[in-house]
This record gives C-alpha cells, structure tokens and sequence, in this order.
C-alpha cells in the first residue's frame, strides 16, 4: 500500500472516532442533566467531557490537515511522520524525534 493509501485509511479512523467523541459527549451531556448534586459523580463527568472535547479538537485539525494534503508532517522537522506512528497516535503533529520527552529515534 502506498502512503496515500494508508492516510485513506486513517482519515476513516479518524473519522470513526470523532463520531465516537460526539457521542459520547452528547450522552455525557444527557447524564449531567440528570446526576443528583452528587460532587463525585459531576466531576468524573466534567473530567470525561473535556477530555473527549480535547479529542474532538484535536481529531478536526487532523481531518483539516487532510484535507489541506498536510496531515502526516511533522510540524518540526517537516518530514513525514512513520504510518505505524500516525495510526498509534493519529492527531500527533510531531514525529518520535522532534516530540519531547518521546524516546528519540533518529531520521533516515
């Protein structure tokens, strides 16, 4: 499979697990409305809801970065970020070299 083909296949993923995110923020939303003042129970919820809202963020800049023919590039080096990479970590924007604390690995 060329590169093309394997960002086809992420888009789809990405696409799947935006989907996801809406979901369950939207059952989220539902659950809140109905939680008694329970503190504990609100605040695993607000915590739930804003890490799937970081996902959704960061899930639309890679869908827009694929449609601008950018997703896949590292933001530091300007190289292409590994498949294997992308597909661990679909929204990254940094490739294992220049992503801090990352173990470094070396470029080609």
């Amino acid at each position: 499979m060329s590169r093309r083909d394997d960002l086809a296949v992420l888009r789809i993923a990405l696409e799947e697990q935006y989907e996801r995110h809406r979901t369950q923020l939207a059952l989220l939303a539902r659950q809140t409305r109905r939680l008694p003042g329970d503190g504990a129970d609100v605040a695993a919820t607000s915590a739930l809801a804003a890490a799937s809202r970081r996902a959704l963020g960061d899930i639309a800049r890679a869908l827009h970065y694929l449609e601008q023919g950018r997703y896949g590039t590292c933001a530091g080096c300007r190289r292409d970020i590994p498949i294997e990479e992308l597909a661990r970590r679909p929204s990254t924007r940094l490739c294992g070299t220049c992503r801090p604390g990352a173990r470094r690995q070396r470029h080609p």
